[in-house]
């Protein structure tokens, strides 16, 4: 299994959103305009932005490693040490269920237990279909029978509750494109995966007497990969049965090269997706920011400094906002060393381990 980690569909798409945004100049005047919100603005909301910083924590999103990091314990251990209270990686079916009926938690067990153990709340991400429930259409395409998937989302939420693990991401980057999911639509999600998944989940925290946070998403910006418009992809979640489903929604705010006070992913779209939630009664539901980053080598990458620039930053334009959940930064430690690979780079640890300064940048924010 460890061979194929690398075909899990979600590895193969998320920073390319990065990628189109990266590619964009941010230009003098931007510059000049972020300098002046970030000196006009801190001022006087710091103290809001500092108790949403204590109240949220921070978290940090594993990526491709997991469930096969051979160096998991001491990855998790520092992030612990940095103060970080959020991890987020998988809890995937077509690992969990290789063939149905045949139920396997060996691989995501101990993922679990060292996160535990580093006093890491686990968010979960319930995603990827084995190819015997959707004919091998892909990673992405919803089971023929959707009883399957909420049959998968509810034994998988009745092993973890006791464990700890209370917060369930229903899918990743759900409105763009993925194989098995060519067309991103916000009625098929709700329909297919949504409301067969959520009601697995709420099942089993009935029985197990815990209240489970389940977690619309991700969302994720369209610039490079094509997709549907967040918002417009979300309000027709709730045209086709949402509303009532989620407790929160997840959001990439990925700013490229921009600098977060004026990047459109960091503001704009959030602003966009809490106001459809507002519009139909859930305004009270924080929407999370559960994958955050830049890397440090590879086309429009940053340096490692800048990169250690960009915790403040993304934390003082989070943090802003009243609706803001919990910011995950992505990753937790670099895939590999390939200088030409920027998927590789995005970690506050390098490959091999040692940290990168955004680690102590993000320890020093969140000690506050």
């Amino acid at each position: 299994m460890a061979g194929e980690q690398g075909t899990e569909m979600r590895r193969a798409y998320p920073r390319t959103v990065v990628r189109g945004y990266g590619l964009v100049p941010i230009g003098i005047a931007s510059v000049v305009l972020a300098l002046a919100v970030v000196t006009v603005f801190r001022p006087w909301s710091e103290r809001n932005i500092e108790a949403r910083v204590r109240a949220n924590g921070g978290g940090v999103s594993v990526g491709a490693l997991e469930p096969w990091n051979p160096r998991r314990a001491a990855d998790y251990l520092a992030a612990r040490r940095a103060h970080v209270t959020w991890l987020r990686g998988d809890l995937s079916w077509r690992w969990l269920e290789p063939r149905r009926g045949e139920w396997d938690w060996s691989l995501y067990d101990p993922v679990v237990a060292d996160a535990r153990r580093a006093g890491l709340h686990y968010l979960a991400i319930l995603h990827t279909v084995p190819g015997w429930a959707n004919g091998d259409a892909g990673d992405y395409a919803p089971p023929t029978d959707t009883a399957l998937l909420g049959d998968y989302c509810y034994r998988t939420a009745r092993h973890y509750l006791p464990l700890g693990v209370t917060d369930y991401e229903i899918g990743n980057e759900v409105n763009l494109p993925h194989p098995g999911w060519p067309d991103a639509s916000g009625a098929r999600y709700a329909e297919r995966v949504l409301l067969p998944c959520a009601a697995g989940v709420r099942r089993a925290a009935a029985e197990s007497g815990t209240v489970a946070n389940v977690m619309l998403g991700a969302l994720a910006p369209t610039g490079a990969t094509g997709g549907a418009d967040p918002a417009g992809f979300l309000t027709d979640v709730y045209r086709h049965g949402g509303r009532g489903r989620f407790d929160s929604v997840s959001w990439h705010p990925y700013t490229g090269a921009a600098h977060p006070a004026v990047s459109r992913q960091m503001n704009t779209e959030p602003d966009r997706l809490h106001a459809v939630m507002a519009a139909h009664g859930d305004g009270g539901k924080k929407v999370w920011a559960t994958e955050f980053g830049r890397p440090t080598a590879g086309p429009d990458s940053t340096s490692e400094r800048a990169q250690a620039a960009l915790v403040d930053q993304a934390l003082d334009a989070w943090y802003a906002k009243a609706y803001a959940g919990p910011l995950l930064w992505y990753s937790l430690r670099d895939l590999g060393t390939s200088e030409t690979d920027r998927e590789e780079h995005f970690g506050l640890l390098r490959h091999d381990g040692t940290p990168k300064p955004a680690l102590a940048a993000v320890g020093a924010r969140l000690r506050r």
